[in-house]
């Protein structure tokens, strides 16, 4: 006898390193369709960087959409996590109304952060996880796909350290599109803003399998 393999509310979206975001997105804003058979949540599975990238900006671009074509407006949301090990990623992307009831204001003081493709994200997991211990909102800045893959691997581990010492908060983020300018350079470059948001009293794993 096999067992029954696990049962899942909502979608899933595969990605893959060449999938176009564009296309992923709409897979995700389809969710949000009153006659939609298959609503929120949206599991975003992918494995290493570059599927992981097509699923973040699949995502953003599914929350732009929703912002600006629902009434009243969807804000969704995501919780990152691992899938079997550390290079295999889940993004589970609810409407951020579901985390409502125990997310924190945002503090105004934030703890910014710039990932980069070399940076260990242990070692931002770790500044991201004593941020919110203190009440400060992280913030996460990344540039191309080596690094979003470690920014949301970041997340993804301070989630597991704040569980591992029963800190009772949790984290989930929403994203947005940034621009920066490196010094000697005339025009900007396009990066990935995580803006972390406080869970308290908590595990959004619970709230996960609601």
């Amino acid at each position: 006898m096999t067992d029954s393999p696990p049962h899942y509310a909502g979608r899933r979206v595969f990605c893959k390193a060449d999938g176009s975001a564009s296309s992923l997105s709409r897979k995700i804003s389809l969710a949000a369709l009153p006659d939609s058979k298959q609503g929120f949540p949206v599991r975003v599975w992918s494995k290493h960087s570059s599927a992981t990238n097509v699923g973040v900006k699949a995502t953003l671009i599914a929350a732009e959409r929703l912002e600006k074509e629902t009434t009243p407006a969807k804000t969704v949301a995501a919780i990152p996590s691992f899938r079997g090990n550390r290079t295999e990623i889940e993004l589970y992307v609810e409407d951020v109304e579901k985390f409502a009831d125990k997310t924190l204001p945002t503090p105004a003081e934030t703890a910014n952060l710039t990932v980069g493709g070399k940076t260990d994200p242990k070692l931002s997991a770790g500044a991201i996880a004593n941020a919110a211990r203190e009440r400060k909102t992280p913030v996460i800045q990344a540039i191309g796909a080596d690094a979003v893959f470690n920014a949301v691997r970041a997340i993804a581990i301070a989630r597991q350290y704040l569980r591992d010492k029963e800190d009772g908060i949790d984290l989930y983020f929403r994203l947005e599109w940034t621009k920066i300018r490196f010094e000697g350079r005339d025009e900007d470059t396009t990066a990935i803003r995580f803006t972390c948001f406080l869970y308290e009293g908590g595990d959004l794993e619970e709230v996960k399998e609601e």
